[in-house]
């Protein structure tokens, strides 16, 4: 008898594990809340990224860039004027400056204050290598390094200030287009796009990296849908014990799948990302909307999006925040 209840013991202990993991992956589910963040009324048509520094808040939308430094206040268009499908910007406090990459201009500039129309300085090329779109640029807070990066060739640009010191990572052999940077415990991602991998640098000197295969990639291509291409990166970032990604599924490229599946979704680990463990907080945003460029800050995450059909419509910035 005393066997026979050690058994049913023993099995209570394991159902209320397996339930009590059930609890806890509904409440992992269910701790996060997304909501509009900006602008209030409108869009913003091609948001691709925002950005705080100091009360300064920035929102890149192609030819565009628009600003704040009261939280409570509407965005203002900035000064700075000759914009082509302008991507990211990023500040450098060592030099006080604000980089932006003017992709369609095929190059990055900088400049002191979005409310000023001057432009600071203007680069073409890094390491001898001419700029070819580039999309992201980053600063490592620890180092002083920038970097940017050529999305078609996944040419990888380190340099300082106005690009003295400019290096170049070719991970041409192992990703194709590629849309992001990203900086987490000043290690820096490379977002390959198209490859649906993230490229870990371990020593950008010493050209030594590690790379982060995802789950089920079924095809290279810029965009499309989980179903008919796997994931098609556009950032990967870390917050608050999650890395989260984003991909750019549309219904021009999704055809007849769900354009929606996967689009947005969070992992804990690496070996989450290339075994498809993870969650998939699509649901949150806007449906056939693109989610962009994430930016964390404070105790959120922001998710700027837009319509890939029809610019300015849920061209708008989320605030993604969780429970305690």
């Amino acid at each position: 008898m005393n066997i026979i209840r050690a058994i049913f013991a023993v099995l209570n202990l394991a159902w209320l594990g397996a339930s009590l993991a059930e609890a806890e992956e509904n409440v992992s589910l269910s701790d996060v809340q997304v909501a509009e963040y900006a602008p209030i009324n409108g869009s913003f048509p091609g948001c691709t990224q925002i950005i705080f520094s100091g009360k300064h808040e920035i929102v890149t939308t192609g030819g565009k860039l628009f600003h704040r430094t009261d939280s409570q206040a509407p965005f203002r268009e900035s000064a700075i004027s000759g914009l082509k499908d302008a991507h990211a910007v990023v500040f450098n406090p060592r030099n006080r400056l604000f980089y932006a990459t003017d992709t369609g201009n095929h190059r990055l500039i900088t400049f002191g204050d979005p409310a000023v129309p001057k432009v600071h300085g203007s680069m073409n090329s890094l390491a001898e290598i001419k700029l070819q779109r580039p999309h992201d640029i980053v600063f490592g807070e620890s180092t002083g390094w920038i970097y940017s990066l050529n999305p078609d060739s996944a040419q990888v640009f380190r340099f300082r200030n106005e690009g003295e010191m400019a290096g170049v990572l070719d991970l041409s052999a192992h990703l194709g287009y590629s849309r992001a940077l990203t900086i987490v415990d000043g290690r820096l991602y490379v977002v390959g796009s198209s490859a649906g991998a993230v490229v870990e640098v371990v020593d950008f000197g010493k050209q030594q990296y590690e790379i982060h295969n995802s789950f089920e990639k079924k095809k290279d291509a810029p965009a499309g849908s989980w179903k008919s291409t796997g994931l098609v990166l556009n950032d990967v970032d870390f917050f608050n014990g999650h890395w989260y990604a984003t991909s750019y599924f549309c219904p021009s490229y999704a055809g007849s799948n769900n354009c929606d599946e996967n689009k947005f979704i969070r992992f804990k680990t690496w070996q989450d990302f290339k075994k498809g463990t993870w969650e998939d907080l699509s649901h949150l945003l806007p449906e056939k909307i693109v989610p962009y460029y994430l930016t964390p800050h404070k105790e959120a995450l922001f998710i700027a999006v837009f319509n890939h059909e029809v610019r300015g419509t849920f061209d708008k910035v989320y605030r993604l925040t969780e429970s305690k």
